[in-house]
C-alpha cells in the first residue's frame, strides 16, 4: 500500500468525521460522512527495464446534510494538499435530491 495514501487516509480519520475505507457506508445517521478510496493503478514510473514506482488514483467523498458543508469541506482540501502534493481536484459538488444530502467528490493521485 502506497504511504502517502495511508498518512491521507489516517489524517481524514483524525478529523472526527465518520469516514469509511474502501467501502460503501449505509447512511449513518449523523449531519456528515466521508468515504476514502484508492480506486486503482494510474500510471508507472520505469526504469532500466523495470518498474520503479506506481502512481494511484483515489477519491473522497463527503456527504453533509449542510448545504456548505458543515465545514469539512475546508478540512478535507487541506489533508489533501498536505499529502497529495497539490496532485488533486475537486471532481464534483451536487445536490442529491433522493436522499436530501450534499455530495462532494474530489480525486487525487499518490504515489
Amino acid at each position: 500500500m502506497c504511504s502517502q495514501y495511508e498518512a491521507l487516509v489516517s489524517a481524514l480519520k483524525s478529523l472526527a468525521l465518520p469516514m469509511a475505507e474502501n467501502e460503501w457506508y449505509p447512511r449513518p445517521e449523523c449531519e456528515s460522512y466521508g468515504i476514502v478510496a484508492l480506486d486503482f493503478e494510474a500510471g508507472e514510473i520505469n526504469g532500466d527495464d523495470t518498474k520503479l514506482d506506481t502512481a494511484y488514483e483515489g477519491s473522497v467523498d463527503l456527504f453533509s446534510h449542510a448545504k456548505d458543508g458543515a465545514g469539512w469541506v475546508l478540512l478535507i482540501t487541506g489533508a489533501l494538499e498536505t499529502y497529495c502534493d497539490g496532485c488533486w481536484s475537486l471532481n464534483s459538488h451536487v445536490y442529491e435530491r433522493e436522499t436530501g444530502l450534499f455530495h462532494w467528490e474530489w480525486t487525487f493521485e499518490v504515489i
